[in-house]
């Protein structure tokens, strides 16, 4: 069973990681220092396991009375014009829990797929209002952990001209070179855990949200988990609210920021204790780009209670606190063999940050998120009998004029 998830193809970037990946740093709540720890390794910690074959875990042809892959809704939001469309992308071939999925010896994985062909809410020029990532079965229905299934990650990319990750711009970085880019030639729009959060790109006055230009292209790395003795077929979904055509006079473009424990890395780390609490926290990053904060989104895993935004040591932009089990489609009530035991209740939503005290993005300010973790008042979820790895993720959404920033000067240059 596998409860962690390294964004990447570990046997096809394992190169890049050896050189390029800043280690995390660790903290706890007991002790004012951080400690440094090396990441999460990418060799299996048994040689003998290999990979699940491709004809196991992989992207599949829809099976016979699959629902549609795009759906038109009605969208409730409020912009004028606005369309809703769901994109069913896929679908996906989930091992059984009795076959290796990951180079670390997964089982029921479908371990960090990338797929570089994900249909767009639009063909020509848009402006995304807000999305939401699922998981469905093939016929429409919802795929959760009371049927044993988990969108345990999923990340976003943008790739195109003038396209660049703020986090990981002029650094090796495994998961996009995992897509086929770099994070000078692409960037990280969004991601979602099982908590499948609502994101708001369209929160200023004046109007806001994240427009796409017809070069531009989507691209997915896809982590999903069966917990079931039968392999299953899945969908990931996304329901974006949309506006067609160029960005609206007045309107601001929207940039993502990507503060993480394992910046352009594994995004994971060994969680230092296995009970009590702790805080896992980023490095800083000082902004290279300038805007207006629009709002942003936590991520931690199950057993972490608040997530926290930070523009400086002593200044956050906001707060969250971590929901659980809120409905019963994020409860396990299963049993599993061995060592393996996932939480009863599980992180079950994320709401927006609201913007308190910090408004502006500038480059003077030193940015981190902090992920604090209580396995005293949260469970984790054991693998092999110890806590398995953890997050601290944090999407600032930024606001910045129509076309966007330009790519800072460096050693990847304007390329």
């Amino acid at each position: 069973m596998r409860f962690s998830t390294p964004w990447l193809l570990a046997i096809t970037v394992q190169h890049a990681y050896t050189i390029a990946i800043p280690d995390p740093a660790i903290s706890t709540t007991q002790e004012s220092s951080k400690t440094t720890i090396p990441p999460v390794p990418l060799k299996p910690t048994n040689p003998e396991l290999t990979q699940t074959p491709a004809a196991t875990a992989h992207k599949t042809p829809d099976p016979p009375g699959a629902a549609p892959r795009r759906i038109d809704l009605p969208s409730p939001h409020k912009t004028p014009n606005a369309k809703r469309v769901k994109i069913r992308s896929g679908p996906y071939k989930i091992p059984d829990m009795t076959v290796i999925g990951s180079p670390y010896g997964d089982k029921g994985t479908l371990f960090n797929l990338p797929d570089t062909s994900i249909e767009r809410p639009c063909e020509g020029e848009c402006t995304v209002l807000t999305q939401q990532a699922g998981l469905e079965y093939p016929n429409g229905t919802n795929a959760n952990i009371d049927s044993g299934l988990w969108l345990h990650h999923m990340v976003t990319f943008i790739k195109g001209p003038g396209r660049w990750d703020p986090t990981c711009y002029g650094k090796p970085s495994g998961p996009h070179f995992a897509v086929g880019a770099t994070g000078s030639t692409s960037e990280r729009m969004m991601a979602s855990g099982n908590e499948r959060a609502f994101l708001d790109y369209s929160t200023n006055p004046e109007g806001s949200g994240y427009h796409f230009k017809q070069t531009d292209k989507l691209a997915y790395l896809v982590d999903l988990m069966n917990m079931n003795m039968q392999a299953n077929v899945v969908y990931v979904t996304m329901v974006y609210d949309y506006l067609e055509g160029p960005l609206p006079p007045g309107w601001l473009d929207v940039k993502t920021v990507w503060l993480d424990a394992f910046q352009c890395g594994t995004s994971e780390v060994a969680p230092p204790k296995q009970n009590g609490a702790f805080t896992v926290s980023s490095k800083p990053w000082k902004p290279n780009f300038e805007g207006k904060i629009l709002g942003g989104m936590g991520h931690l895993h199950d057993g972490g209670v608040e997530v926290d935004t930070m523009a400086g040591p002593n200044t956050a932009m906001c707060s969250q606190d971590i929901p659980y089990g809120e409905k019963p489609e994020f409860k396990w009530s299963g049993k599993m063999a061995g060592d393996d035991k996932p939480a009863d209740d599980h992180i079950s939503s994320m709401p927006q940050c609201k913007i308190q005290a910090v408004t502006e993005l500038k480059k003077d300010q030193s940015w981190t998120v902090e992920g604090k973790y209580d396995y005293d008042k949260r469970s984790g979820n054991l693998e092999g009998g110890k806590q398995s790895n953890v997050m601290a993720i944090s999407l600032v959404f930024v606001g910045v004029p129509p076309g966007g920033v330009s790519k800072p000067p460096g050693w990847f240059g304007r390329r």
